[in-house]
């Protein structure tokens, strides 16, 4: 872990001073990458005397943890996240829409800047996982590795949840087996094979209160360091994390003083911190829109401010659970979400509607909205009653030293997540607070009753299915199915026309297809010499494919007041536009055309939705351009 973090700062750090130097290449990197692995060479002469003998017992360890059944499974999901995204081109929507053009609009630059866009999450949020992809890219020339990020921070997971469950006086065996159990929560099985960016901050936020732990009890001045470099990148990730920083404060306080032994270094990992921190994004958003969040006065906040506290956290209390508690299928979505609607309606549901929208789940659990499952709430909820045949009957007040300053580190994660809740009402919040989920569990499994009720068998094995199961969702994922999902239902249809639940079926995994299928579809309809493209969205996802061949094509966003004659300032001769762009210009194609002086290439519907009628996208080449 303490090498994930160093190059998780690295390659971060890297990011913005090479973006300040204009230096955001191939170049730039290699530059850092030889000083980086300078020093890691000098750092090896000085700990190769003990390398063997770790390896060793790393080895042993290992060969004797796969002896048992949780790790074996652990190992399982590993494999098949490694096989799905091996196998598949990044499909999660919002990586689509503004993660991935967001780090080639950088490349195509060399450097950070402000992007011409209407959709402001290509500026204002977290770039951190950004940052990690970016040489990804640059390197390899595709997006396709993407994953491999999200793969590395999933292998720490269960060993960083059982040192810190076991820091917070949660017995060893309990930690044991809960560190498999949390790992198979359904936004983190489902996230290691993506490009999402949500579960992979679940590390830093362990590993900032780990190490912040460690070093009370070290006194070493390195693990605190290590701790704030954690903490960190954590809320670089998103600014819904930010409320952890909390957490980091708590835990680190008592070895505040050994940050004055040398008071050179910790400046340098101060200045380091805050450059992999929130800091340089929420500068620039003030400097370019205004505010910390990025919005600019008067567009919509998207559930960041809207509506008061009190109904937010309300709202959440509610939303939240329910979205952990879905089903892997849900065929009733249709009347729930009706009956949501209806309930928004009343002088009740009211006070709901600054929340996007609020109830609203989905025909079955995907990584978009998945949180740590449901699964998991009820292993949680069977060992909480479970337990209570173990507690025993006149438990004493604990002993150990520095009790309540642990209580007071088990406690604040639930305290922090109320102040999410009370703060943000956007869609899917679940999965936005991925990275608080194993926090909170050391305040359920602190008590003395658990040691003994992981002991029992049938406990063991309900865990154990609980496992299964997530290894089954792998299988059958939408985004990523482990098994000819198309050919399987199609062939079904045909079988049993009559039977309504496999025509559902084919269309839900038919649609993350039609995105990747737009990705590519109209690379057949532009000249090779193109060098710009223009792209026509409000907040689409097929802008990554009209980057290819990356390095040789840029892309460029058109938006409602540019001209005819800015376009070809800007050398735009064909625009790919969205049926989202001309719905929110209240414009049909024909309408768009004429006034930009086009004529229709090609077009491509898109079949996203069951229940709405196909996305249409249009190339469209400029009558007016030069040389056309």
């Amino acid at each position: 872990m303490r090498a994930w973090i160093l190059l998780s700062a690295l390659l971060v750090g890297t990011g913005w001073i090479l973006s300040a130097l204009h230096e955001l290449n191939r170049g730039g990197y290699l530059a850092v990458f030889v000083i980086a692995t300078t020093v890691a060479v000098w750092r090896w002469r000085n700990i190769k005397s003990r390398f063997p003998e770790a390896i060793h017992r790393a080895r042993h360890k290992l060969g004797h943890r796969f002896r048992r059944l949780a790790p074996l499974l652990f190992l399982a999901l590993v494999l098949m996240s490694l096989l799905a995204g091996s196998l598949y081109l990044p499909g999660n929507s919002d990586a689509l829409a503004y993660r991935i053009p967001r780090v080639l609009h950088w490349l195509g630059r060399e450097q950070w800047h402000w992007i011409y866009t209407q959709d402001s999450r290509m500026n204002v949020v977290g770039c951190n996982f950004e940052w990690l992809s970016a040489p990804l890219i640059l390197f390899t020339g595709t997006d396709q590795w993407i994953f491999l990020i999200n793969v590395a921070s999933y292998l720490m997971l269960p060993g960083l949840i059982f040192s810190v469950f076991t820091r917070l006086q949660v017995s060893p065996r309990t930690a044991w087996w809960w560190m498999w159990f949390l790992s198979s929560g359904w936004c983190f099985i489902f996230q290691a094979g993506s490009a999402a960016n949500d579960s992979w901050a679940a590390v830093y936020a362990l590993a900032m209160v780990d190490f912040a732990l460690r070093a009370r009890e070290s006194k070493r001045v390195a693990d605190l360091w290590l701790s704030m470099l954690a903490a960190a990148l954590l809320t670089g990730v998103k600014q819904t994390n930010i409320p952890l920083a909390l957490l980091w404060l708590i835990a680190a306080w008592p070895s505040a003083r050994l940050l004055l032994a040398r008071p050179g270094t910790t400046a340098l990992v101060v200045a380091a911190s805050l450059l992999v921190s929130a800091v340089p994004g929420t500068v620039l958003n003030i400097e370019h829109a205004g505010n910390w969040q990025g919005v600019a006065s008067g567009v919509e906040t998207s559930g960041w401010t809207a509506g008061s506290a009190f109904w937010k956290l309300v709202g959440n209390l509610f939303s939240i659970p329910q979205q952990n508690l879905l089903p892997p299928f849900f065929p009733l979505a249709d009347v729930w979400n009706g009956t949501m609607q209806r309930f928004l309606q009343t002088p009740l549901g009211a006070h709901f509607a600054p929340f996007e929208k609020f109830g609203y789940l989905s025909w079955g659990v995907s990584e978009a909205q998945a949180g740590i499952g449901l699964g998991i709430c009820l292993l949680t909820l069977v060992s909480l009653v479970g337990v209570r045949r173990f507690r025993p009957a006149a438990p004493g007040g604990e002993t150990k030293p520095g009790s309540h300053f642990l209580r007071l580190i088990r406690v604040t994660p639930w305290i922090l997540l109320l102040v999410f809740m009370a703060e943000i009402c956007t869609y899917q919040n679940a999965r936005l607070v991925a990275a608080y989920y194993p926090l909170l569990f050391p305040l359920l499994l602190a008590g003395p009753g658990h040691a003994r009720l992981v002991r029992q068998p049938w406990w063991q094995w309900f865990g154990l299915l609980v496992m299964l199961l997530a290894a089954g969702m792998l299988v059958v994922s939408r985004m990523r199915p482990l098994f000819p999902a198309q050919t399987i239902l199609v062939k079904l249809q045909a079988k049993y026309p009559h039977t309504k639940i496999f025509p559902e079926l084919e269309a839900a995994y038919a649609a993350p297809r039609a995105i990747l299928t737009a990705e590519n579809y109209f690379k057949k309809d532009l000249p090779p010499e193109e060098r710009v493209i223009g792209y026509a969205t409000t907040n689409g996802d097929s802008e990554p494919g009209l980057w290819l061949p990356f390095g040789e094509r840029r892309v460029e966003r058109v938006l409602p007041d540019d001209t005819p004659e800015q376009l070809r300032r800007r050398g735009i001769h064909y625009v790919l536009v969205e049926d989202l762009a001309l719905e929110a210009d209240q414009m049909t194609i024909e309408q768009w055309m004429q006034r930009y002086d086009g004529s229709l290439v090609d077009q491509l519907a898109l079949p996203l939705d069951r229940h709405r009628p196909p996305a249409h996208l249009y190339l469209v080449v400029m009558h007016s351009s030069p040389g056309l």
